[in-house]
């Protein structure tokens, strides 16, 4: 069971950059006072320790911005970041000790060179001592499943190699926090996958680390996160697991039900109950299985159970499906939208 107790604490974030609609205005602002973009907005967040945590939110959202901060790779203009209860703002060096940060735009990797060769050279620059750093390899790549490929150059790998390489470079100093900034960004979906099983299942799971990711896929983001926060015009606009915010911002249900037999006339009585959606017959051989979307209330849904038992149908199944990422995401960035112009 997680702890509880946060690892990484962010408070009263903000961040603006300046806002230069073209070269010759930035040229002919250079030592003028200029007008800024609000980024960021009052960002409160904390994040558990073991957690799989993703950020959430369209291109410019602040996402990467939120990352680079907790990577201590930008300042914010006013606020608080704490991760491994270590101040950034006042020892980011102790705090560069403890995270591991992997992004999805690789270009410091040296191609002529092997992969081995690679991670010694960034071991050092991390500060793993000579004499464990040639068994820390071994360890990171046996995690990341490249143990067959440390000896290759780098110019032979495809993509979903080069982006397990940068993962195993974050894990070396063997950090407490791994940050990872659209990992499966123009991976195929075979290497995407295998990606999204190693931060779940090895390095969460297994090895018990925080990993914080940001990412544009919402089925992503629903799989494999405990936690995930939803930005919007630099607000965080929803937090908090994926299902509690399927209860909070959807508005319909989708349940699967399975009868013993197809009922032509019980299917027609289903699908004129009120607050019904659509109901859609999916098999018949030999059980009916039936996609029932429903709005959400309470009684809607004891109408259907209440037409379920009064029939001579049985019934063998009934379930709840898992909300559609994007309707949440929809919806939380929607009610944003209504806040704002009410305010």
């Amino acid at each position: 069971m997680n702890d509880v107790k946060p690892v990484v604490v962010l408070s009263g974030i903000n961040k603006s950059f300046p806002e230069f609609s073209s070269l010759s205005s930035w040229i002919k602002g250079l030592g003028k006072p200029q007008p800024r973009r609000a980024v960021l907005n009052n960002i409160d967040l904390n994040v558990r320790r073991g957690d799989v945590f993703a950020f959430l939110g369209s291109n410019g959202a602040g996402k990467t911005t939120l990352l680079k901060m907790i990577a201590t790779l930008l300042l914010p203009d006013g606020g608080a970041i704490e991760v491994a209860g270590v101040d950034a703002l006042r020892d980011p060096m102790e705090v560069k000790r403890r995270i591991g940060l992997c992004t999805s735009e690789e270009r410091s990797f040296y191609w002529r060179l092997t992969a081995r060769a690679n991670l010694e050279f960034f071991g050092t620059l991390s500060g793993v001592p000579r004499r464990v750093l040639a068994k820390r390899i071994e360890d990171v790549a046996a995690t990341v499943d490249m143990t067959s490929a440390l000896d290759w150059r780098m110019s032979w790998f495809s993509t979903g190699m080069r982006q397990r390489l940068a993962v195993a470079r974050a894990m070396l100093a063997d950090p407490e926090v791994l940050i990872f900034d659209e990992p499966t960004r123009a991976v195929d979906p075979v290497h995407a996958e295998e990606i999204r099983r190693l931060l779940r299942d090895r390095l969460a799971g297994e090895l018990g680390k925080t990993v914080i990711l940001s990412t544009n896929i919402l089925e992503e983001a629903w799989a494999i996160c405990d936690d995930v926060a939803i930005l919007a015009n630099g607000s965080i606009v929803a937090h908090g697991s994926p299902d509690s915010l399927g209860d909070r911002f959807t508005q319909r249900r989708r349940y699967a039900i399975v009868l013993d037999r197809m009922e032509p006339k019980f299917i027609e009585r289903l699908r004129g109950l009120t607050g019904v959606n659509s109901l859609e017959v999916t098999s018949v051989d030999p059980e009916a299985h039936l996609t029932l979307d429903l709005e959400h209330h309470d009684r809607n849904l004891t109408g259907v159970f209440a037409a379920l038992g009064s029939n001579g149908v049985a019934v063998r199944a009934f379930r709840q499906l898992d909300e559609e990422p994007f309707e949440v995401f929809r919806s939380a960035t929607r009610t944003e939208g209504a806040e704002a112009a009410r305010g």
